[in-house]
């Protein structure tokens, strides 16, 4: 009895161990290899990276070169390259890269976020601390000849091996989010074909996708007006996957027959979703929904000819000259030396408020935003110029 007593605990604990397999291999199967086809989203350094609908092929994986001891230790900067393909034509190619462990000091903003960068779209949704959300839009050119990053590099030799052809100008969707910790630099690389048809391969030059170019043709106009409300919707997505809350599949890309959603749709859809859960009730509903039917997010640059530093002097100063005239003539009971007084206290207070104004809010700016401001780039395609890093 003992015996068979032996025997039955020792195949059940055999089954066990087989089940426990069984639980594991999804884990397992998550990983991505080159050739692998994936929908909905995809993971890469423990964060999702959201993907347009449709089937994308992991076409190169890698790392990149990056050393930066601000950030602390974060392992290595993981790569990765998937294409959607259309028979044997590239459409549309997603790069990423994403760290692999946590940061210590945040990541900061890309280049590309930058100002006057010839971006066709540019949205700085926040950038404060160690958190940063930009999404841009700008063409691009590369093709099967250009030299790139390790994932890349093995890309190519994937699509030249099942003979698959891509165009040489791109219209590219970029986002950046990044926190304290982690980070997340996706680029959507989109062929005009999806948003011009058959009239894109009269358009291949990087210059026939220029700001000043586009505006004087209506039909290349509709296309980056299609790709950028596109874009400026599917920043919300990029958010969810740095924090790993996606958990539907996104929408389609832009298409020349389809009407991309927009930041306002994508709103409304995620307040009717809040809405039947029953995690906002009916008049939050529709306070929130009409609002959300204007609300947009935009970039502003400050295009004011005064510093805020100097229109805060003159606000200031315009009582304080007042004041300073009516004390040095109850000194003095004269107009002219009381006026002489106060404009020369005006003059010079006016130059050290501006100084000491502009020292303390760089000052403090260096202590709270250091992180959002360093430049973090790495080598992307068709830029293959090293990965950057200062501050």
């Amino acid at each position: 009895m003992k015996i068979v007593g032996r025997r039955v605990r020792s195949l059940a604990g055999g089954a066990l161990a087989v089940a426990a397999c069984a639980l594991l291999a999804p884990a397992q199967a998550l990983a991505l290899n080159v050739g692998d086809t994936v929908s909905g989203s995809v993971e890469l350094g423990a964060k999702q990276i959201p993907l347009p609908a449709g089937k994308w092929t992991v076409a190169g994986l890698g790392t990149q070169q990056f050393s930066m001891p601000e950030v602390g230790a974060f392992g290595t900067i993981r790569s990765a390259v998937l294409t959607m393909t259309r028979d044997d034509r590239v459409v549309a190619m997603l790069e990423i890269n994403a760290n692999a462990l946590p940061s210590a000091d945040g990541w900061g903003r890309t280049k590309a976020c930058a100002p006057e960068q010839g971006q066709l779209m540019l949205i700085n949704r926040y950038r404060t601390g160690w958190e940063t959300s930009c999404q841009f839009l700008r063409p691009t050119r590369f093709g099967l000849d250009t030299p790139g990053p390790a994932a890349w590099e093995q890309a190519r030799a994937t699509l030249r091996k099942n003979k698959q052809t891509l165009p040489d100008t791109w219209l590219t969707a970029g986002f950046r989010v990044s926190d304290r910790h982690d980070l997340i630099d996706a680029r959507y690389h989109i062929s005009p074909a999806l948003l011009l048809g058959p009239s894109a391969p009269s358009l291949a030059r990087l210059e026939d996708w220029s700001a000043e170019a586009t505006k004087t043709d209506p039909v290349r106009q509709g296309a980056v007006q299609a790709a950028a409300a596109w874009t400026s919707g599917f920043g919300a997505w990029m958010e969810r996957g740095l924090h790993n809350t996606v958990t539907e599949p996104p929408g389609p890309l832009p298409e020349a027959a389809s009407q991309p959603a927009s930041y306002a749709d994508l709103k409304l859809a995620e307040l009717a979703r809040l809405h039947r859960e029953g995690r906002i009730d009916k008049a939050t509903y529709d306070a929130q929904a009409e609002r959300a039917k204007t609300e947009a997010p935009e970039y502003k640059p400050n295009t004011s000819v005064l510093s805020n530093s100097v229109r805060k002097n003159i606000s200031f100063r315009s009582i304080g000259t007042i004041v300073d005239y009516g004390i040095a003539y109850l000194v003095t009971a004269n107009p002219y030396i009381s006026w002489g007084i106060a404009l020369t206290l005006n003059a010079t207070d006016s130059v050290w408020f501006v100084l000491n104004d502009q020292y303390w809010d760089d000052y403090y700016a260096k202590l709270n935003t250091h992180d959002a401001e360093r430049l973090v780039d790495f080598t992307y395609i068709g830029e293959f110029v090293g990965a950057e890093a200062r501050l």
